[in-house]
């Protein structure tokens, strides 16, 4: 629990649900899938584990699996030691982006599960060539990635046609940068270009400066092609939420019947499920006949992850110990070592059933699910809130003054009700944390944040100034014949270097710091982590990228065409950006590292040290993130429509490379990754409203050109980005639901033959409540599976939380 933060998943997410035409009973084998709430480390890197590796890997396995047979059996625990590779074999197999195979029901089936998960173990491949919509039993969140990808290629191939393309035509036919002019050089006349004698100077708008027609039309075609834009991006909202609307249709989660609740009172002494259940069926909705099916209630864990840290102390201990006794796992202080973790997970086992007795760390916060969606929805609708009664709420230390009539309130607490998320998209370790510890952690967040980019801002604007400024002075020398081409190609090379470094940091540096970052803010859903992680990440990559080009280059050295200047430097930015992801995503460092270091573990067999939940972690691929994806591609928008005019190759160089990206992404997502995650369609909403500060950021670039060659700026510049402002200003999403409306056509089922096909709940995400939700439900599942005889799973984690008769449960 105590690593199970925003930077992991606290749940097994992958599979989140099966298709719809698939047999109810397909979700059952997923039935424990909150089971493995991974103490994962803090890294969502990326790994590559190859068909040709996992079989030999396979030979490993099963030569130490024969050393393991005193493991085997129905128990799994994770935190036995030497962990039974075996079994995290299996889960490894079961934990692939991939699909339940469909069952016959007519024919009799046993299915292997993972025992410490509940996912089957033989799963069916997703070809590779299918439609991202393939992917919807994962929930919306990565289709949605995937056609936002689409439309950002759409929207720089429509560009490139519209705009580009006669840029790019014009800047090739043009002359400027063949001309010359005289210049005094120590006594004598010499003939200098107005540009350096470069490829990327000849393409860009430094080439046409003389020709002041052909540079008119561009900023005409940029005025039409912003428009086009603007109608594609509101087009573009209603692709997405059409594309959530169909997968909502297909599947049933829990958040479909559950709200979330928050401002109740607490300290009260009373049972919170049962009262809450009354006042909902009885007062939420006024004439109508509400029925509450489940009331999940939020505690604060703090002294339980306290007592889980102990016991990782406690584990890191007993691996010393066995070391030092020539890993003898039946030394006696190893034994008593063993006792002690015992004796914590009784511990914590025991604290969780108090908190559910006394109610004494309840936080406020509960998860109410009704007998059908249509009455969450009225529920919803009957009882809003604005974020200024939040406020002065939270002033008010939780009471509201001046309550209506109409207000749903408790002990004068208005009690504030929304959509729930999916019940693992809630990061339960910081649901919890009070409002006041929540906002003091993200100024600091936001503090450390600005410090930390300021310095590596300030550290990159030091070393471009410098290569700029050596670049002049080598330029100079050149002119004046004091410098042969030896030493101008090892400036070059010098250049290119830097760039490549900067690039490369901001892909690894800066990914890493602003996780930390943004790990910190306790932030209480796994999608709003992802939002605050892209908005950080994005904007420190385009920092980073392009302003600070535009003010060395531009507002200090006033070197725009010059040699190593604006449009030489960005040119190579671009190529990069183009071709470095796109490479580094395809060869997966991460994946590499990660496969020598399982290769390595796995052929120390018991001398590995690792827990059972650690070998299963070692074993199955590595987190997807969906944020970084969302960054990069963010960024190479900002920066292409930033600079697209002056440099209009670099719209092609960004078009082609997202395509690129594209494909690889979705090859990793397929085939080397693990989806932990449920990712709602208000990531794709924020990333959208991102996107579309490209419209801002296009009339910028148009008007910065514009003033660094002429010197003015343009009456057509001013309106365009006057147009700008206003349209980012605007509530698109409202106006684009106006022009195009989805419409939902799900049809509602009641919450008890709803829930039979839910790959999880709240309650058995809940850390306080998991062990005994999980254990009911299997309970339920077995007899479901009883009256019908022709699909059994094997269920092999049923007595995996402890020994059945002493009342223990280990601990996930």
């Amino acid at each position: 629990m105590q690593n199970h933060n925003q930077n992991q998943p606290s749940s097994n997410q992958q599979h989140q649900m099966g298709p719809s035409n698939e047999i109810p009973s397909n979700a059952i084998g997923q039935s424990q899938n909150v089971q493995l709430h991974n103490q994962d480390n803090h890294s969502r890197m990326s790994q590559n584990q190859q068909p040709n590796n996992q079989e030999h890997l396979q030979s490993h396995v099963d030569q130490t699996h024969q050393n393991h047979n005193k493991h085997e059996g129905q128990h799994y625990h994770p935190l036995q030691m030497p962990c039974n590779w075996d079994i995290a074999r299996k889960h490894a197999l079961s934990r692939k982006t991939t699909r339940e195979k469909q069952k016959d029901p007519t024919k009799t089936l046993s299915v292997e599960t993972c025992p410490c998960c509940g996912f089957e173990v033989d799963r069916e491949q997703i070809p590779y060539c299918s439609d991202p919509m393939a992917l919807s039993f994962l929930g919306s969140g990565f289709t949605l990635f995937y056609n936002y990808l689409r439309y950002c290629i759409l929207i720089l191939f429509i560009t490139l046609l519209t705009k580009q393309l006669y840029n790019l035509y014009t800047n090739y036919q043009g002359s400027y940068c063949s001309h010359t002019k005289r210049e005094k050089i120590e006594g004598h006349i010499a003939e200098i270009p107005f540009c350096s004698d470069s490829w990327f100077l000849k393409l860009s708008l430094a080439n046409k400066l003389d020709n002041r027609q052909a540079m008119e039309h561009v900023q005409i075609l940029n005025f039409l092609n912003l428009f086009i834009v603007m109608g594609v991006l509101l087009y573009f909202r209603k692709s997405q939420r059409q594309i959530d609307t169909n997968i909502d249709e297909e599947l049933l989660t829990p958040a479909d019947y559950t709200v979330c609740v928050k401002n109740i009172p607490t300290e009260l002494g009373v049972d919170y499920q049962q009262e809450l259940k009354n006042l909902f069926e009885k007062e939420a909705v006024v004439g109508e006949s509400i029925v509450v099916k489940k009331v999940v209630l939020v505690y604060d864990i703090e002294d339980v992850i306290v007592i889980e840290k102990e016991l990782d102390q406690l584990i890191e201990k007993k691996k010393e110990l066995i070391v030092e006794h020539n890993y003898n796992y039946t030394h006696s202080s190893v034994l008593e070592i063993n006792q002690k973790i015992e004796e914590k997970e009784h511990e914590v086992h025991h604290l969780e059933q108090k908190y559910q007795q006394d109610y004494k760390k309840f936080a406020g916060i509960a998860f109410i699910s009704f007998d059908d969606e249509e009455m969450k929805n009225k529920v919803l609708s009957e009882n809003p809130h604005t974020q200024f009664e939040r406020m002065k709420s939270y002033l008010n230390q939780g009471k509201l003054p001046n309550l209506q009539a109409n207000d749903l309130a408790w002990h004068n607490q208005k009690l504030f009700i929304e959509q729930a998320p999916e019940p693992n998209e809630v990061d339960w370790e910081f649901i919890h944390v009070k409002t006041e510890q929540k906002i003091s952690k993200r100024i600091k967040a936001w503090a450390i944040y600005i410090l930390v980019e300021a310095i590596a801002f300030y550290s990159i604007y030091l070393i471009a100034h410098k290569v700029a400024k050596y670049g002049d002075e080598a330029r100079e020398e050149e002119i004046k014949g004091k410098l042969d081409h030896d030493a101008m190609l090892k400036i070059n090379i010098l250049s290119y270097a830097i760039s490549l470094s900067i690039v490369l940091f901001n892909k690894f540096g800066v990914a890493k710091i602003v996780h930390y970052i943004v790990d910190d803010e306790k932030i209480s859903s796994k999608t709003k982590f992802q939002i605050s992680f892209v908005y950080k990440y994005a904007l420190a990559l385009f920092l980073n990228a392009a302003i600070i080009s535009f003010l060395v280059d531009i507002v200090i050295l006033k070197n725009v065409e010059g040699a190593g200047g604006f449009l030489q430097n960005e040119s190579q930015i671009f190529i990069l950006n183009a071709v470095l992801p796109p490479f580094i995503w395809c060869v997966d460092p991460w994946s590499v590292c990660k496969n020598i270091w399982r290769w390595y573990l796995i052929r120390k067999g018991e001398k590995a040290l690792l827990t059972q939940q650690e070998a299963n972690k070692l074993m199955e691929e590595p987190d997807y993130l969906s944020a970084k994806r969302y960054s990069d591609i963010m960024k190479t928008m900002w920066f292409t429509f930033l600079y697209g005019t002056a440099i209009p190759l670099g719209t092609a160089c960004s078009a082609f490379g997202i395509l690129i990206y594209y494909y690889v992404d979705y090859y990793n997502i397929l085939r080397r990754r693990t989806v932990k995650e449920s990712i709602s369609i208000q990531l794709s909403t924020e990333m959208i409203e991102m996107l579309e500060y490209i419209i801002v950021w296009s009339a910028f670039g148009e008007m910065i050109m514009t003033y660094a060659f002429f010197k003015e700026i343009s009456l057509l510049d001013v309106t365009l980005m006057v147009i700008a402002i206003v349209y980012a200003s605007l509530p698109m999403e409202d106006i684009s639901e106006r022009l195009f409306p989805v419409v939902n056509n799900e049809q509602s089922k009641p919450y008890d033959e709803g829930c039979q096909g839910f790959d999880t709940d709240y309650d058995r995400e809940n850390p306080i409540t998991r062990n005994k939700a999980i254990e009911e439900w299997n309970k339920r599942q077995q007899v479901l599976l009883n009256s019908n005889n022709k699909i059994q799973k094997q269920y092999q984690q049923k007595d995996q939380y402890g020994y059945q008769n002493d009342d223990h449960y280990g601990r996930k």
